[in-house]
């Protein structure tokens, strides 16, 4: 990495350029330049790590296993990290490990400067990726749908603007900066009930409540970490009518009871004790009220309440201190008023820990154990032990050629996956979830628009085609992708960011390579291609998706076609004859142009249980240049159906 002091050195053409260093940013500047083209990643702040370098101090995934080489290796360097500096088996190390799978929440954590380190350490192993902090993006140039220059501003008034020019473009912000400013479809807020037929989209009242023992049999059968709560209820009020709002955002501070690390909080500028009251209000009319609070602080018995040290260091990231409804006008905001907002969330987040210290209101003894807490003095030193930037959980969405919504993480109804997208090249498995949009509730729920769907939510696969716009041909948008407010829920996590990331950092060297833009390469292709590099496209649970051998890569590549309709890829099985029928209506389908993959998994679930029902069975199986006369794993029966299938299409670089 070449980290640029004198940013005027920067005013050149580069093969790819990256607005903002967030994981996902990082995770793209890394294949990219693994790939051998040249990278500039811009940042308008001076960090690196977006998030995860700024309150998320977690790994917010259910799923331990492998997805890409960015992500593997990033958990692989924190877990190291804390091995040791902190010593083999240490809580701290274990902290930094995923735990139990059967016990919720044991998952990777981290200290934010840890996290920076880590991240600048392996952008560092990279001197083809140049990297530029303290670059304000401020406009673009474009000939026609081409995106030709991006145009910078550093903080210093005086400098003259820095122009540079790329072949391709990826915006990696939260934001959608560059893609806003490029001219794409962008939305905003929540969508009706009717507009995609989302059962929780729009206006929604519920609760969240323990999950009980379904959730440890929906995380055995998938392979993944169990979690605890989910929705259930619905109440009166729950219009599904849409409107601007988004998620709350919250500015998470990092704490710690240690005394000789430990800043005290002073009561902040413009405190206003009223908007904390919700925290010990419990008349029956206190719906009413409208508290900007996180609702897990307006129900239940406040003398309860506790802090708890959740990520190495004998610190705390503080989850719960939403500003509910304050950040509404953000998406559309000028960057003096996301200023002004970043300050009122940070006063927010300041005063509901005094007010938790001080108020006389507040039962002594949770006083006595807040006061114990205070800011983590070796955390954002440079900033007061603040973190730089507020938790941008929403803002703008690209409206790409396909929106993600609640549909594509939910079971299809002819199969047992998700629906099946034959241009996938990632996959998400958060349950579809949904901070507080409003500071509105009803007797005895939530705040407008919270909600977990933890039994609903299966890993889905995501379309390339929600990386990319109509609007702009050389933009690639791995954050801030295609999604309905209730689909975002599962893809609004860093691990899945990185997963895109990568996967928009080989889709952009591979373009550079044939001469084309995102959306004339070839699918199969460009998902060969990730493969080949253990970026995985489709979620099974019994396959290791780091696996380099052509069984695992054949599975992958036929599960977005219709040819496994459910998570289990049982590739060391031998495959059934009725299976090698369904099979065989795929291949032909296939050849037809004319392949439903959803309707075809259907017909391999049929299969599977000995009973297929589809007429087309018998009608496609004659013909067929596949007819496997020894017995085959489901695994060797893929590799060759992959072959006649994509035997002319998938071969690409060799993999560096």
């Amino acid at each position: 990495m070449n980290l640029d002091s004198i940013p005027q050195n920067l005013a050149r053409s580069y093969d790819v350029l990256v607005v903002g260093a967030t994981p996902a940013g990082v995770a793209c500047a890394l294949r990219a330049a693994r790939e051998g083209v040249s990278v500039l990643v811009a940042e308008a702040s001076a960090h690196v790590g977006g998030m995860w370098t700024c309150g998320v101090q977690v790994f917010d995934t259910r799923y331990a296993g492998h997805r890409c080489p960015v992500l593997s290796e990033f958990v692989a360097r924190i877990e190291s990290y804390y091995r040791t500096a902190r010593g083999e088996g240490s809580p701290d190390h274990a902290l930094s490990r995923f735990g139990d799978p059967s016990r919720h929440g044991e998952r990777p954590r981290f200290e934010p400067h840890v996290a920076e380190q880590v991240l600048r350490e392996m952008l560092a192993d990279s001197p083809s990726v140049r990297l530029a902090l303290g670059l304000r993006l401020e406009s673009v140039q474009k000939e026609g749908l081409t995106l030709r220059q991006a145009v910078f501003r550093t903080a210093a008034p005086a400098d003259e603007p820095i122009r540079v020019t790329a072949d391709i473009f990826v915006d990696a912000t939260y934001e959608a900066k560059l893609a806003s400013l490029a001219g794409a479809a962008l939305r905003v807020g929540r969508e009706g009930r009717d507009e995609f037929g989302e059962p929780h989209a729009g206006a929604h009242f519920t609760t969240i409540d323990p999950i009980g023992d379904v959730g440890h049999t929906i995380a055995g059968q998938l392979n993944l970490h169990y979690f605890n709560r989910t929705s259930r209820q619905v109440f009166p009020g729950s219009t599904g009518q849409g409107d601007r709002a988004v998620q709350a955002y919250s500015a998470r501070l990092v704490l710690t009871n240690r005394a000789e690390n430990r800043q005290n909080v002073i009561k902040p500028a413009g405190y206003t004790r009223d908007r904390y009251l919700g925290i010990l209000d419990r008349d029956p009319d206190a719906h009413t009220r409208a508290y900007p609070l996180s609702s897990h602080y307006l129900h239940g018995s406040i003398e309860d309440y506790r802090f708890a040290v959740n990520i190495p260091g004998g610190k705390m990231d503080w989850l719960g201190v939403n500003l509910v409804g304050g950040n509404h006008d953000y998406p559309l905001a000028s960057p003096a008023r996301r200023t002004e907002l970043y300050r009122e969330h940070v006063a927010h987040s300041l005063g509901l820990l005094h007010f938790l210290q001080q108020d006389p209101a507040v039962p002594e003894s949770l006083r006595r154990h807040a006061r114990e807490w205070g800011l983590a003095r070796d955390e954002y030193r440079d900033n007061a032990n603040l973190p730089h930037a507020i938790y941008v959980r929403e803002a703008y969405r690209l409206v790409g050629g396909h929106v993600f919504t609640e549909h594509d993480a939910t079971r299809h109804p002819l199969h047992g996956r998700a629906p099946i997208h034959r241009d996938s090249i990632a996959f998400a498995e958060w349950p579809m979830d949904s901070h507080d949009c409003n500071p509105s509730r009803k007797p005895g729920s939530l705040n407008d628009g919270e909600f977990i769907l933890a039994e609903q939510t299966v890993p889905a696969q995501i379309p390339f085609r929600c990386l990319q716009t109509d609007r702009v041909d050389n933009l690639l948008v791995p954050v801030a992708m295609s999604a309905s407010h209730v689909g975002w829920g599962t893809l609004r996590l860093e691990p899945v960011f990185v997963h895109t990331g990568e996967v928009a950092g080989f889709a952009a060297a591979l373009c550079l390579q044939q001469g084309v833009v995102p959306a004339q390469l070839n699918v199969p292709i460009l998902q060969a291609g990730l493969l080949r590099r253990q970026i995985a496209i489709s979620y099974f649970s019994d396959l290791d998706l780091s696996r380099d051998d052509l069984d695992a890569t054949a599975i992958q590549l036929l599960s977005v076609h219709g040819f496994f309709g459910s998570y289990e890829s049982a590739g060391e099985s031998l495959i059934r004859p009725a299976t090698i029928q369904a099979w065989q209506v795929a291949l032909a389908a296939f050849r037809r142009g004319s392949d439903n993959p959803n309707r075809l998994a259907g017909l391999e679930v049929n299969a599977g249980t000995g009973n297929p029902s589809d007429p087309s069975f018998r009608r496609n199986e004659e013909g067929s240049d596949w007819q496997p006369t020894s017995p085959l794993t489901r695994g060797a029966a893929a590799r060759q159906v992959a072959e006649l299938l994509f035997a002319d299409r998938t071969t690409v670089g060799r993999a560096r």
